[in-house]
């Protein structure tokens, strides 16, 4: 049907699915020149991937990280991860993964002119930079713009700023982005629509829908996230109470060592006068 929904290459298992698989780097190779033209830097014309495989285990982990690590032919490194859920620390996270990264490839003995640049991919499914920008670049550069080095990029791709666009501004970069985010086949049918590498990544999107082992093994990784998210909200939440809970406690120890008597603070703080009385005989 026209309004078929497939499953959604946002979830980190089919992403990897898609353009982390060896008989499909002209898929990766076209996303990412998407990525690299936009952002006015060379494209790349071939590229290994470093860890093509996904370990069974991985799906329902709720830890694991299921991101696409490959090597140009220029030898640059590249790590795409996509993240649907903020968990507040993306910044600090893709600066650790590129650190890991560019730090792996030194071995014992060798130099460091040895190193080759490595770039982060963060494809977010939610906004982390506050500007409106859909792709946001960051190198190390001075107070007047002037590259330091080339071996630190940092890519941000923010797909709720889709909505933003307009369509003359449709680039590859966006077309991919959107494919990404499309909602039904029949979206992504108008999208890919006289791009042949467009077409082919839509033909493997919907053959993995299709595919039963796929469709389980999708459901594992949908259900280890959405633990993984729950048990973080959970424990915000607790914490939360927690602080709470010790800021009340702090505020009526500070109106018993004022004086103020019991009844008040009680119905000041909606505390019972019992658990005003007892903090009371806790602090002599």
């Amino acid at each position: 049907m026209a309004d078929e929904k497939l499953l959604s290459p946002l979830v980190d298992f089919l992403f990897k699915r898609l353009f982390g698989d060896e008989e499909r780097t002209d898929i990766l190779i076209a996303f990412l020149n998407g990525i690299f033209e936009d952002a006015g830097a060379p494209r790349v014309t071939s590229v290994e991937l470093l860890n093509p495989y996904i370990d069974k285990d991985a799906l329902t982990d709720k830890m694991s990280v299921l991101d696409i690590v490959a090597r140009t032919d220029q030898a640059t490194l590249i790590d795409i991860e996509i993240q649907i859920r903020n968990t507040g620390e993306m910044r600090e996270r893709s600066l650790y993964y590129w650190t890991k990264l560019y730090e792996g490839q030194l071995h014992e003995g060798e130099t460091y002119h040895t190193l080759h640049p490595a770039i982060a991919i963060n494809v977010l499914d939610f906004v982390e930079i506050p500007n409106d920008r859909v792709h946001n670049v960051f190198q190390l550069r001075n107070q007047d713009g002037a590259l330091l080095t080339d071996h630190l990029t940092l890519h941000f791709l923010e797909l709720p700023k889709l909505a933003r666009t307009t369509l003359h501004e449709q680039t590859p970069l966006i077309r991919w982005l959107a494919f990404l985010k499309a909602q039904t086949k029949a979206d992504r049918e108008i999208l890919v629509k006289g791009d042949p590498i467009m077409e082919k990544a839509f033909n493997a999107l919907e053959f993995l829908s299709h595919d039963e082992q796929t469709r389980q093994r999708y459901e594992a990784r949908q259900k280890a996230l959405h633990d993984y998210a729950t048990a973080i909200e959970t424990a915000k939440r607790e914490g939360e109470e927690k602080g709470r809970q010790e800021g009340t406690q702090d505020m009526i120890r500070r109106m018993l060592i004022a004086g103020l008597p019991i009844e008040q603070i009680a119905a000041i703080t909606d505390r019972s006068i019992a658990d005003i009385t007892a903090l009371q005989q806790r602090m002599h």
